[in-house]
């Protein structure tokens, strides 16, 4: 019999593009230490491990299939958009799509989604797909979402193009949600932003060695008798390809099945250990916690 899931598992694999994994890109402008939402700003450590080509779990063809969905509902979003502009609004003409804005914005490279302008003013939109459960929970544009754009708007003005509008168009992967817009104005403020991320992107490639790791994510639960602590990573190590292979991450991969759950408790002022070894990791901030 012909293994008609194993052909597919190995024609949706990409082969790796050293290009693309050893650059910086405007999406990247999402380490920004300016984003000071921790649960949003990307890894630092894990942009200076791409960089500098270390080696990451592969990519699993469930994940492959999850991206290729997504890219190509951007694509027809993109499409669909500038069908309804030309229904809808003959004042708004879509400029570009997929502008290649490199030579603005050096030694980054980036190509922004979307060009719009109405009325000698100019919208850069950037599409996302997402899952519809994550509308729940997001009622104002991301951070990192808003330097990547702010990122094509920088380069498209150093291009000299004035353009002072910034959207993003998330997408219901599941479709009962349709789209959530959020829309922002660029100012000298994120433009300042911007260049201090850019010298700081430079120097993480630079450096001779990591960035530190993030930290891990401790809670104390107050008992009538012993305190317990649970303990987590970032999600940021959870999608990380390179925790338990370049990265131990903020806890090693090794305590994956005791994440979220008690760890230990608190007996005095002392950290008695439920998963063996746990303890020097989390240190830190459990001292922290019990100052």
């Amino acid at each position: 019999m012909i293994n008609l899931t194993g052909a597919m598992a190995e024609g949706i694999t990409k082969e790796e593009d050293d290009w693309g994994q050893k650059n910086l890109h405007v999406s990247d402008l999402g380490v920004s230490y300016f984003i000071e939402d921790d649960d949003d700003r990307k890894c630092p450590r894990q942009l200076w491990l791409r960089l500098n080509g270390y080696d990451r779990q592969p990519q699993k063809p469930g994940t492959s299939l999850m991206f290729e969905q997504g890219h190509n509902l951007e694509e027809h979003s993109i499409r669909w958009i500038r069908r309804g502009l030309n229904r809808l609004d003959n004042r708004a003409i879509v400029v570009g799509e997929q502008i290649d804005v490199s030579a603005g914005i050096s030694p980054l490279a980036g190509h922004l989604d979307l060009l719009i302008e109405k009325d000698m003013e100019y919208l850069v939109v950037d599409v996302k797909s997402r899952r519809g459960a994550s509308f729940d929970y997001v009622d104002e544009i991301k951070p990192t979402n808003k330097m990547q754009i702010a990122g094509y708007i920088y380069a498209l003005r150093n291009l000299g193009l004035d353009v002072e509008h910034g959207a993003v168009l998330e997408v219901d992967r599941n479709g009962q949600r349709f789209v959530q817009e959020f829309h922002f104005r660029y100012d000298s403020e994120l433009e300042f932003k911007v260049e201090n991320t850019i010298i700081y992107l430079k120097q993480i490639r630079d450096l001779s060695t990591p960035p530190a790791r993030l930290k891990p994510k401790i809670k104390i639960n107050r008992n009538k008798g012993d305190d317990s602590v649970t303990a987590d990573v970032p999600w940021q190590c959870s999608y990380c390809d390179y925790w338990g292979v370049s990265c131990r991450g903020a806890i090693p991969e090794k305590y994956s099945d005791r994440l979220g759950k008690v760890v230990g408790h608190i007996s005095g002022n002392t950290f008695v250990e439920k998963a063996e070894g746990i303890g020097k990791y989390i240190k830190g901030e459990l001292d922290e916690l019990t100052k």
